[in-house]
């Protein structure tokens, strides 16, 4: 964990000097709100705004991650995610430009909090939850023993029972609804931890 907090502790160093906006989503995301596991990298989606990238690189450099610019703009270009290693530890960063309707909308809907003592804007937890599902896709014809191989399956659920109290799961709701995956939600709730 010392090595993530190394990590967050220089991404909020460099998001402090560049008004470029982002969220931490992913397995942080899933640490953060209660569910302890590992993680090999900390997932980004930063904005699309080409005129701050190459400040942004040049920070991640300064701040010790080892940043190939080509990569990163094959990875722009080709709207996919690019890896950015930490010199300092085998994590790196995954980052991905926001284009997407979903990318934007968690984006925009990203709230500052304290991840490993440092002030980070992260994805609200309904926002991690859809995330989860999105992953997993239609999963209405697996078995419920089946499905708790998967990782993204015991995020979800422990993530879901963990905060059951403060979830919109009115919101989860329509955003399954709207990407066509409710009876994977359903699916997902009919499941309880042991």
């Amino acid at each position: 964990m010392a090595e993530i907090e190394s990590i967050l502790t220089r991404l909020s160093k460099i998001f402090a000097i560049i008004p470029l906006r982002y969220v931490v989503v992913g397995g942080i995301a899933v640490i953060h709100y209660g569910h302890v596991r590992t993680t090999q990298d900390i997932d980004l989606i930063i904005e699309d705004n080409p005129t701050l990238f190459p400040q942004f690189l040049l920070l991640l450099e300064t701040y010790e991650f080892d940043v190939m610019e080509e990569q990163f703009k094959k990875a722009y270009q080709e709207k996919t995610n690019v890896s950015i290693f930490d010199e300092k530890s085998v994590l790196r960063l995954d980052i991905k430009v926001a284009t997407k309707k979903r990318e934007l909308e968690v984006l925009n809907n990203a709230i500052e909090n304290t991840l490993f003592g440092n002030n980070l804007y992260i994805a609200p937890i309904e926002y991690v939850l859809i995330g989860k599902i999105v992953y997993m896709g239609k999963i209405s014809d697996i078995p419920p023993s089946e499905l708790l191989e998967f990782q993204d399956c015991i995020d979800f659920l422990t993530l879901f029972y963990a905060n059951e109290e403060e979830i919109d799961v009115t919101f989860l709701k329509e955003k399954a609804n709207e990407m066509n995956l409710e009876a994977s939600l359903e699916k997902l709730l009919s499941i309880k931890l042991e």
